[in-house]
């Protein structure tokens, strides 16, 4: 549906802008688009009546800020995605809701020097990952392994900042898990897990 809506609208603006041979470009763009934007409307929704509609804003912007510098998996098809994003940030927010109040500050502050060591390592190693930079050059993964670098810096000197001053213990862990959810998925192993996932529904399809 969202392909087929995507491709009207782009041939009305090829149409408009006499470039009929940008048709498949302008698609592709407008698709993107269009089902980010129907991924976050879905995904804020389902956390407004689960009542952890905060804790999602910050799973949701601290994984989308890694996510554009670190890369990670996709799964072949946007439904597959908006069921696996919407499985996997809801359940983080739920968790992040219901268990910060278990959590002293010291075992926060303890989350969250593994989960910055481990997001600087698996930059290092990995990013940035997944097919969308297979075309990048060697510097330009450079420049992008530096960003990352310095924006984990940055978010690891804001979450510090934000326990000294007893912020909300429950945003700051959904940050957490945000990033930690978000780096993992730049790791081999994730890949072959999403990898598994989709052999396994493929089968099912074809059955």
């Amino acid at each position: 549906m969202i392909t087929i809506i995507s491709y009207k609208a782009a041939v009305l603006l090829s149409e408009y802008s006499e470039k009929k041979d940008e048709v498949d470009f302008l698609r592709y763009g407008i698709e993107i688009l269009l089902g980010g934007f129907i991924k976050i409307i879905v995904l804020f929704l389902t956390a407004g009546i689960l009542g952890v509609f905060q804790p999602m804003v910050w799973v949701f912007f601290t994984f989308a800020l890694f996510r554009s510098l670190t890369g990670g998996h996709h799964y072949s098809t946007y439904r597959r995605c908006l069921i696996a994003g919407l499985v996997i940030m809801t359940g983080t927010s739920c968790i992040a809701s219901y268990a910060a109040e278990f959590i002293p500050s010291d075992v926060l502050l303890s989350m969250l020097c593994g989960s910055a060591a481990m997001g600087f390592y698996f930059a290092y190693i990995y990013a940035p990952s997944n097919h969308f930079y297979k075309k990048s050059t060697d510097k330009q993964k450079e420049k992008l392994r530096k960003y990352s670098f310095l924006m984990i810096l940055a978010w690891s000197f804001l979450m510090y900042i934000l326990l000294l001053t007893n912020y909300s213990s429950v945003l700051i862990l959904a940050s957490i898990l945000g990033f930690s959810f978000q780096m993992g998925s730049i790791h081999p192993y994730t890949y072959k897990i999403v990898n598994t996932i989709e052999t396994f529904l493929n089968r099912g399809l074809t059955k």
